[in-house]
């Protein structure tokens, strides 16, 4: 008798793995990002920088301002 089913993996078993490493994987991902968030130092007035985007509708306005003066 010879027992060849150890070499070969069941759908059901690579399946289980493959939820398996995925799992370990995001486990992985989301602690290193968690760590990355928490380590990074609050900006001083010096660097901070705002990045403002102003409505479309004020992008026009001046394209459309009338010139009262002639």
């Amino acid at each position: 008798m010879t027992y060849s089913s150890a070499s070969q993996s069941s759908t059901s078993e690579r399946v289980a793995m493959s939820m398996l490493a995925a799992g370990i994987m995001f486990v992985a991902g989301y602690t290193v990002v968690r760590v990355g968030f928490a380590q990074e130092t609050t900006p001083t007035d010096s660097t901070t920088q705002v990045n403002a985007i102003p409505h479309q509708a004020a992008l026009w306005t001046d394209a459309f301002a009338v010139d009262d003066n002639g």
